[in-house]
């Protein structure tokens, strides 16, 4: 179990992970129950859609 303080796994490895099924959807993702192939641990990942780049600074 991840708790507060922990460290969580980082996504760049997509391959590591398969999908299980999708556990829900709201306005700015989709939240998908994975496993990871090489601990067999199940986790939650939240994909959040990506909107437009929002720029700083006059323009």
């Amino acid at each position: 179990a991840v708790g507060p303080g922990m460290d969580m796994p980082i996504m760049h490895d997509s391959d590591r992970y398969e999908l299980v099924r999708d556990i829900g959807s709201g306005n700015f993702g989709v939240a998908r129950l994975m496993r990871d192939k090489q601990t067999e641990e199940l986790v939650a990942v939240k994909y959040i859609e990506r909107g437009e780049k929002v720029h700083g600074g006059k323009g």
